[in-house]
C-alpha cells in the first residue's frame, strides 16, 4: 500500500467488517425461518435471539465491551508496522502466551504444568529473538528495533492477554455453538463503527504530529486491492480467533497464533525480499517447538485415534 500509513483507519475498517455477518443472518431468518421469519419485521432482538444460546441483552453487553477492548488492543499492533518488519509486527501481538498462562492460572484456575510453562517460555524466547534481531545482528540495529518493538510488545501483549482470558472467563461454556459466535462477531463489528467515527475526528485534528491521520483512502488501485484483501483476512481471523478461544483455551489459541511469525517471515522473504539473521530463524524454530510442547498431550490423543 506504499505510503498509506494510517493504522487507525486500517484497524477500524477491519474491525467494522464483521458487521457483514449480520445481513446473512437476517437473510437466513427470512428464508429459512418459516412463517415466523417472514412475519417478523425489523425487530433485531427477535431475529437474532434464536441464533444465540446467550440472552441477547447479555450478548450485546459482552460484544460491546470486548469489541471495544479488542479494538484498542489492536491499535498498538497496527501502529507498530510504521517501524517494524512484518515478522516482528506479528511477534508483537503473538508474544502473549506468557501473560495468558499467568492470567489463566489466576483467573480460570488452570492447573499449572511444567511442560506448558516450558513450552510458553520456549516460544517466548523465540519471539524475543525475532523482535530483537529483526534488523540483523548489527548492535546498532538491535538497539533501535528493541526500543520500539519492546514497548509495543508489552502493551499489545498485555491487553491481548487480558482480552482472551476475560472473554473465556465471561462466557464460560455458554458460547460453544457456531451461530452464537457469528452473532457475537457481527455485533463487535457494529460496536467498532461509532468508535471509528469518534477516533477519526480525534486523529484528524490531533495536536500530536505522530498521531495525526488525515482522512482518505489509498490513492492507487493496488492499494485498494490490498486494503480489501486485508479486511477479508481480518474477518476470517476474528471469527476463527473467537471460535478458538471458546472451543479450546486462551493459552492454546495464543501459542497457536505464534505460527504467524514464521509464516510472516516467509511472506517477508518472498514478497519483500527481506533477509533475516540466523537469530530470527532460530527464533521461528523455537516458536514451533514451544507450540508442540504446549499441545503435546492433544497431539498424542489425536494420534491414538
Amino acid at each position: 500500500m506504499g505510503g498509506f500509513k494510517k493504522p487507525f483507519f486500517i484497524m477500524c475498517i477491519s474491525h467494522s467488517a464483521p458487521v457483514v455477518i449480520l445481513p446473512f443472518i437476517f437473510a437466513h431468518h427470512r428464508i429459512c425461518g418459516g412463517l415466523e421469519g417472514r412475519s417478523t419485521e425489523c425487530d433485531v432482538v427477535k431475529i437474532l435471539q434464536p441464533y444465540s444460546v446467550i440472552p441477547f441483552p447479555k450478548l450485546l453487553r459482552v460484544s460491546t465491551f470486548f469489541g471495544a477492548f479488542y479494538l484498542v488492543s489492536d491499535y498498538f499492533w497496527f501502529a507498530a508496522f510504521k517501524n517494524l518488519t512484518v515478522e516482528a509486527g506479528a511477534a508483537i501481538l503473538n508474544s502473549i502466551p506468557l501473560f495468558v498462562y499467568c492470567l489463566s492460572i489466576c483467573v480460570l484456575h488452570e492447573k499449572a504444568s511444567a511442560r506448558k510453562l516450558c513450552g510458553v517460555l520456549t516460544a517466548f524466547t523465540g519471539v524475543l529473538l525475532v523482535v530483537m534481531f529483526q534488523g540483523g545482528s548489527n548492535p546498532e540495529n538491535l538497539v533501535d528495533s528493541s526500543m520500539v518493538a519492546g514497548l509495543m510488545m508489552l502493551v499489545a501483549a498485555a491487553t491481548s492477554a487480558v482480552f482472551e482470558v476475560s472473554l473465556a472467563f465471561t462466557v464460560g461454556d455458554d458460547m460453544q455453538d457456531i451461530s452464537t459466535l457469528l452473532v457475537y462477531s457481527g455485533l463487535c463489528g457494529v460496536v467498532a463503527i461509532p468508535l471509528w467515527i469518534i477516533g477519526t475526528v480525534f486523529f484528524s485534528y490531533s495536536p500530536f504530529p505522530s498521531l495525526c491521520e488525515p482522512i482518505g483512502l489509498p490513492d492507487t488501485a493496488d492499494g485498494m486491492l490490498v486494503l480489501g484483501v486485508a479486511v477479508v483476512m481480518f474477518v476470517i481471523n476474528f471469527v476463527c480467533l473467537t471460535i478458538s478461544i471458546c472451543w479450546t483455551s486462551p493459552l492454546e489459541t495464543s501459542v497457536g497464533f505464534m505460527f504467524s511469525i514464521p509464516l510472516s517471515g516467509l511472506v517477508d522473504t518472498v514478497m519483500h525480499h527481506t533477509s533475516f539473521s540466523w537469530e530470527c530463524i532460530i527464533g521461528s524454530v523455537l516458536v514451533i517447538i514451544g507450540f508442540l510442547l504446549v499441545e503435546w498431550r492433544s497431539l498424542k490423543s489425536i494420534s491414538r485415534r
